[in-house]
């Protein structure tokens, strides 16, 4: 496991590199089955990749410094990554996790 502490948009972040057992745990979160559109019996994985988003950081964000309105330390949580403002802070978070944990350029772009 591989531990990096960064600083992104002021706020500073560390994050861990996923085991094998992590993504596919984010993986059964985000995948849901829907039928073929070439055959409607057969069912095909589909990935959401806001959820899988969601899961990666769940699942390699160790500690932040984010505070609440008291300033006390927020636990992260998903409702937490959610209520984050400015969203461009989550989709920082997220392109570094990405990198991190090497997920192509091609998966990117789905997410």
């Amino acid at each position: 496991m591989k531990k990096v502490r960064v600083e992104i948009m002021g706020h500073t972040f560390t994050f861990r590199t996923w085991t094998y057992g992590m993504k596919q745990e984010a993986l059964r979160k985000a995948v849901r089955f829907v039928p073929s559109r070439r055959d409607p019996d057969v069912l095909e994985p589909k990935i959401d990749p806001w959820v899988l988003n969601d899961q990666m950081l769940l699942q390699t964000l160790m500690e932040w410094d984010l505070k609440d309105e008291d300033g006390r330390p927020l636990p992260i949580t998903l409702e937490n990554i959610h209520r984050i403002e400015p969203p461009e802070l989550v989709e920082r978070m997220i392109e570094f996790t990405q990198r991190l944990n090497t997920v192509s350029e091609e998966e990117r772009k789905k997410s």
